[in-house]
């Protein structure tokens, strides 16, 4: 078994044998054939490369002339092209002729434009290139000619919508509370159109060196500016003098609203409703606090007035009002003109981006601003002048139409500043200069104030005691200054004795209570003077009742006036005592004016008679005159005391009452004492000669003091 298995696997392996061996038979044939081929490939790639290297030979001289020839043939074609170009700038000038000649708009701005940069680049070629050729002037006459009919195509069309914004329109931004490039989209200075072509030709000529049009246009654009805020100002005086004597707005339409076409009754409302607005606002600003006044206190209309409140016209008939003076009407119209400026410079300044390359708008907006802003200094000096002149001859009021100017160009100062951020300092100067002379005014009108106080407190006294008309002014004029205690404060600040008396302010204490720190040192400042001068001149009063009468009233108008109004809580921040202090005088005076009763009361203490005598009716002779003496003196000076007191004044009505009961208080227990004592006494045979009056007749009389109608 084992050897046959043995003889199997020998078989196998003589096959394989015979397999392999065949196998490297047919590989050898296969390498000899293959290194036959590969003897041939190399022997015809042999001749191929000797056959390339004579066609090299051959071919390229062949190329290299053909390449000479393409490159004559391209510089060639290259002279013919440059040829036709230069010819072509000999023929400019006559093509472009008749459209130079024509007008733009006529033709269309853009085909002009087209014509012209033509012209532009046939001057520069024959400037480079043959300055001395014929052709060269004609074609410089055709641009000069060009750029002339575009600067007047640049002018009149500047010129054709050189028109004022509607005074209507100019109002309703005024009611506009932030002016941007949204709220001025209904402001069109000039059609879109209109723009399109201005735009292009202004490019053109600043592309091609030519400035002028700028100085044109920052003179055309002022111009129309400047007729914008005259036909405003125009509008409101027109409509003020056809209302004359009515109550109505200055703003409110007028004459001029015949002229314009077609306007419904709702924007007459409207326009009414808005022009009112400023209205309302200056007149806030002038009247101030006095209509706010709660009834029955100092300076309100329903304060009761007994005896006579001389009128300043009568008492002080030099230092009254003006006939000529500053007028509310031109103030609402400096307050319009100045917030106009405002919202119509900002409208210039988003057409001149439009309309002026962007390196020269902030320079030809200097030139539009400047006519305007030197007019607007001009008109803030004319009216400063006239208030000054005005508070030079004692009409205060005239500085509360020059605090309303001043706040409310400070108030619009910012906005200002943002819209001349990038203009010149000579520009933004010219409004600070307003600010600075509104400031100055007040400042001497101010101190003017205080020396006028002293000054007119020595002025005639009214004769029956009564409130002092400079007593009234000083109070209502303090009054009205709260409307304006952040304004005032910069201009209270160069004072240096009213900035040492915040001194009693909070090391904390922010601006606004600063504000009205000074405010309340002012106006102690003022009441000091205006109580020395009063009581330095009622000095001059011969009767020392009517002294008593006339301080009294005064400190007591003064004191209801501080608690009536938020006077008190700003002089209580430099002097926490004020209040007390007046109600101290007012105590004072109050005692020295129950002295008048001294010569009454002399007669209701005769001497003392045993009551058993008086009881008896044993009297003496001598007794008997003393009680008639004692009765007749008291109807006497009774009497004298009630015809005099009858003819003062006490306007106060709490006042006058507490006085009256003060004077019942103190004499009528007496009185009845002194009558129950001796009415059943039979000291005369004629008692109605001597026993005049009871005691309520006593009260009745003096129920009628203070009432010259009584």
């Amino acid at each position: 078994m084992m050897i046959e298995q043995n003889l199997e696997k020998k078989l196998n392996v003589t096959k394989q044998l015979e397999k392999e061996v065949n196998q490297l038979a047919s590989v050898r044939d296969i390498l000899g054939r293959s290194s036959q081929v590969a003897t041939n490939v190399g022997n015809i790639l042999d001749s191929f490369e000797h056959r390339l290297a004579r066609l090299e030979t051959t071919i390229l001289p062949l190329y290299q002339q053909t390449g000479n020839l393409q490159r004559r043939q391209l510089n060639t074609e290259k002279t013919l092209q440059e040829l036709d170009h230069v010819i072509g700038y000999y023929n400019v000038a006559g093509q472009v002729e008749s459209l130079v000649k024509e007008r733009p708009s006529s033709i269309g701005v853009p085909q002009y434009l087209q014509a012209m940069d033509r012209l532009a680049e046939t001057c520069k070629y024959f400037e480079e290139n043959k300055p001395e050729s014929v052709e060269i002037e004609n074609v410089t006459s055709q641009f000069e000619i060009g750029t002339d009919a575009l600067g007047k195509e640049f002018r009149d069309e500047l010129s054709k919508y050189q028109k004022p914004v509607p005074p209507v329109t100019t109002l309703e931004l005024l009611e506009e509370e932030e002016i941007n490039e949204e709220t001025l989209s209904g402001v069109e200075l000039v059609p879109p159109g209109v723009r399109e072509d201005l735009r292009a030709i202004a490019a053109w000529l600043d592309k091609h060196n030519n400035t002028d049009r700028l100085t044109v246009y920052a003179k055309l654009r002022s111009d129309a500016l400047k007729q914008s805020l005259r036909a405003l100002r125009d509008y409101q005086r027109s409509s003020s003098m056809e209302r004359g004597q009515g109550t109505g707005s200055l703003n409110s339409p007028g004459p001029l609203r015949g002229r314009l076409t077609k306007v419904d009754s709702t924007s007459k409302s409207r326009t009414l409703k808005i022009s009112n607005k400023a209205n309302r606002i200056l007149q806030k600003a002038i009247t101030g606090h006095v209509s706010s006044r709660r009834q029955g206190s100092p300076g309100h209309p329903s304060y009761p007035l007994h005896g006579t409140l001389t009128s300043p016209h009568e008492l002080f008939p030099e230092v009254w009002v003006p006939t000529e003076g500053l007028e509310d009407t031109e103030v609402e119209l400096y307050l319009n003109q100045v917030s106009a400026l405002h919202c119509l410079a900002f409208a210039e300044y988003l057409l001149a981006q439009q309309l002026v390359p962007e390196d020269r708008v902030t320079r030809t907006f200097e030139m539009i601003l400047k006519d305007p802003m030197d007019q607007l200094v001009t008109e803030g000096e004319g009216l400063a002048t006239q208030a000054r002149r005005s508070v030079s001859r004692g009409d205060y009021q005239a500085m509360l139409s020059v605090l309303a100017m001043l706040r409310h160009v400070t108030n619009i100062q910012p906005e200002y500043d943002r819209l001349l951020t990038n203009c010149q300092t000579s520009i933004r100067a010219k409004f600070a200069a307003i600010i600075h002379m509104l400031q100055e005014t007040c400042v001497k009108a101010l101190e003017g104030f205080v020396d006028s106080v002293k000054s007119d407190g020595e002025r005639g006294l009214p004769k029956d005691g009564t409130v002092h008309q400079i007593t009234s002014n000083a109070l209502i004029f303090t009054e009205q200054l709260l409307d304006y205690t952040p304004t005032l404060a910069p201009i209270l600040q160069r004072d240096m004795l009213l900035t040492n008396a915040l001194s009693n302010l909070p090391r904390n204490a922010d601006a606004s209570l600063q504000a009205k720190a000074l405010l309340g040192a002012y106006v102690k400042r003022v009441l000091a003077n205006l109580c020395l001068a009063f009581v330095s001149r009622s000095e001059t009063y011969s009767d020392a009742t009517l002294r008593a009468i006339f301080r009294l009233n005064n400190y007591n108008y003064i004191l209801k006036t501080l608690l009536n109004s938020e006077l008190l809580n700003l002089v209580a921040l430099v002097e926490p005592q004020c209040d007390k202090m007046y109600n101290d005088q007012i105590m004072e005076q109050k005692r020295l004016y129950s002295q008048s009763w001294s010569r009454v009361l002399h007669y209701l203490n005769p001497e003392d008679m045993p009551p058993s005598v008086i009881q008896a009716g044993k009297l003496r002779d001598k007794d008997r005159q003393l009680i008639k003496e004692a009765f007749a003196g008291f109807n006497k000076e009774m009497e004298e005391m009630s015809r005099v007191q009858r003819s003062y004044s006490i306007p106060d009505r709490e006042l006058r009452e507490s006085l009256k009961r003060d004077n019942m208080e103190y004499i009528l227990p007496k009185y009845q004492a002194f009558y129950d004592r001796y009415v059943n006494v039979a000291f005369t045979k004629n008692t109605e000669k001597y026993i005049k009056y009871s005691p309520a007749d006593v009260s009745n009389m003096v129920d009628k003091f203070f009432d010259v109608a009584a």
